[in-house]
């Protein structure tokens, strides 16, 4: 009897040992499979799914290897939706990615068409659509059409040493379409005269001497005459200037707007701060902290105003301005960081900001409605493989939430 007790009780306490055995196997095995299950969660594009969407579908991310010079947002396929294309100067190449339903993107394959470090691309006007890549590398304006599959054929080349920023404008008896097209480095900026995209030429192409480093040109009236000026900033000596029509056969006037001691603007960008019906100018610095202010009279004449604080480190690389049913907004990006100013209402052309943190900086922001729903969405070309992102509005709401929880990489 005492041979079975002491029997019945060791298979009771060998069996209490293999589930305690079983129950600790199990517990570890939860222990070290659970981070491994959550670290094949992405937090971030990758080769094999170079599109992703935050948790929450607050953004949307892409992979633009050795990152995103410029981005360009246009309806490429054709379908009524903004499609997205970046232009990698690094990487040599441009990646369109379609939208195939609002806020969702397929990611095309990487295209070659652009050559050597690629700069700007952008839409022209007209109809058929032509798209324009300024191709550095080929020293060429190369015109292209877009397939519905997102590729991009060539149309037609002009020759143009190393272009960095085209902008089309038109004036009276000129032709439907000029190209202002300045340099990656140089000391001059060229207009093409009745430019044709689908032949690649143009009528006359004029040389305008300009100081050191021209920037891409924006266009605005600037005294009310109803012609636009090309008003563009020198890099290096921080100045702004505009080219002036002159007259159908007449060598178009440069002038001088304003001249900064400090601050290698690489923009300027046409706004009526103070809401009189006057066009007045931005000028973001690079190299210090605040986007500097010109206030015009109505005659195209300026004077400095206050300027913005950028409540980031170093100054402002790129910047973009836009208006929604929220209001008007300022979007800058500097050094790691985006900012959003977002105007008073009770003191126009006084701004209050959000600041998100970010691991590289932005090459060019755009302030855009990317999925149609009345909300201005932030694009961002950024210099990181991983960071290039439409962020979607109201965007002053979302960047509280991204601010408060910035993403993994920030």
């Amino acid at each position: 009897m005492t041979t079975q007790k002491q029997l019945l009780l060791a298979l009771t306490m060998g069996l209490s040992w293999m589930l305690t055995d079983v129950r600790a196997v199990l517990a570890a095995t939860e222990q070290t499979t659970t981070p491994q299950a959550a670290s094949r969660t992405p937090t971030a594009p990758t080769e094999e799914h170079p599109v992703w969407n935050h948790p929450q579908g607050h953004s949307t991310r892409f992979l633009v290897n050795e990152g995103a010079f410029h981005a360009l947002v246009a309806d490429l396929t054709g379908d009524g939706r903004a499609d997205l294309a970046f232009t990698s100067h690094g990487g040599n190449m441009i990646r369109v990615f379609r939208q195939v339903a609002p806020r969702r993107f397929e990611a095309t394959e990487e295209q070659n068409i652009a050559g050597f470090h690629p700069n700007d691309t952008i839409a022209l006007p007209g109809v058929p659509q032509r798209y324009l890549i300024n191709a550095e590398g080929k020293n060429q304006l190369r015109v292209v059409a877009a397939q519905s599959d997102g590729r991009l054929t060539l149309v037609s080349d002009y020759s143009q040493p190393h272009p960095l920023g085209s902008t089309p404008f038109a004036w009276p008896n000129w032709g439907r379409l000029s190209l202002a097209v300045v340099p990656y480095s140089g000391t001059e900026l060229t207009l093409l005269r009745d430019f044709d995209p689908e032949k690649g030429q143009a009528k006359t192409a004029i040389a305008i001497p300009t100081d050191r480093d021209p920037r891409p040109v924006r266009i605005a009236d600037l005294n009310g005459d109803g012609l636009p000026e090309l008003i563009f900033p020198t890099f290096r000596n921080s100045k702004i200037w505009a080219i002036e029509y002159a007259g159908a056969e007449q060598t178009p006037r440069l002038r001088e707007l304003a001249s900064f001691k400090e601050g290698w603007p690489r923009q300027v960008i046409p706004f009526d701060l103070n809401q009189d019906g006057k066009i007045d100018l931005l000028a973001p610095m690079s190299t210090q902290e605040h986007i500097a202010v010109l206030l015009n009279d109505g005659q195209g004449h300026f004077t400095e105003g206050q300027a913005i604080p950028y409540p980031g480190r170093l100054g402002v690389h790129t910047l973009a301005v836009g208006q929604d049913r929220g209001g008007r907004y300022l979007l800058a990006g500097g050094s790691r960081a985006l900012v959003l100013y977002r105007e008073r209402k009770e003191k126009p052309g006084t701004f209050e900001n959000k600041r998100l943190p970010m691991t590289d900086w932005p090459n060019r922001v755009e302030l855009v409605d990317v999925d149609g729903d009345g909300w201005l969405d932030a694009v961002i070309a950024n210099q990181g493989p991983l960071e290039s992102q439409v962020i979607y509005g109201p965007l002053w709401d979302i960047f509280g939430k991204l601010s408060v929880n910035p993403p993994d990489n920030a």
